[in-house]
């Protein structure tokens, strides 16, 4: 069984990841890092030569790939949930968390290497876009508006209720 974190870009995912990797033993892949990794070029760069559908199939192609390992913690680029078949096969041997951050705290962010939230409009237009879509896709909500540690707690106690992990 894998966890799988979805959210904004800049809601907390990756270091979420890291750090509950670190408490459960899990491994942790940045789905985005993963990809630029196989493809050997930074996601920019295929957006500005391929353009959207071409990132938005190779990220495709390597989220079944990440969808079929074990025991791994996936955060996931933002607009995963553009694609259905994305959580059709990460649901296949995962839970889905949606990191629920709000704009105001997004926003407090650097994002000199987002283009999409260099301003406050995009951000809320992105958001608007695409929450439904989280909380649709997710199998439980998590706000990030606490301590890292209570959250995580948050997101330990309900993977140990699904028995995802067991008291470790």
């Amino acid at each position: 069984m894998n966890i799988v974190l979805i959210g904004m870009p800049a809601c907390g995912k990756t270091t979420i990841a890291k750090n509950l990797s670190m408490k459960i033993k899990f491994e942790s892949i940045d789905a985005d890092k993963y990809l630029e990794k196989k493809e050997n070029k930074i996601i920019k760069n295929i957006f500005s030569e391929n353009g959207e559908e071409v990132f938005r199939n190779l990220e495709e192609k390597y989220i079944k790939e990440l969808s079929e390992m074990d025991k791994i913690i996936i955060s996931t680029g933002g607009g995963v949930i553009k694609r259905e078949n994305n959580i059709t096969n990460l649901k296949k041997n995962g839970k889905i968390i949606f990191i629920d951050r709000s704009v105001a705290d997004i926003m407090k962010e650097n994002h000199e290497n987002r283009p999409l939230l260099q301003n406050v409009e995009n951000v809320n237009k992105l958001y608007n876009e695409r929450y439904e879509l989280y909380k649709k896709y997710a199998d439980i909500t998590i706000k990030n508006d606490t301590t890292l540690n209570s959250l995580l707690n948050n997101i330990i106690n309900y993977l140990e209720q699904e028995k995802v992990i067991w008291r470790y």
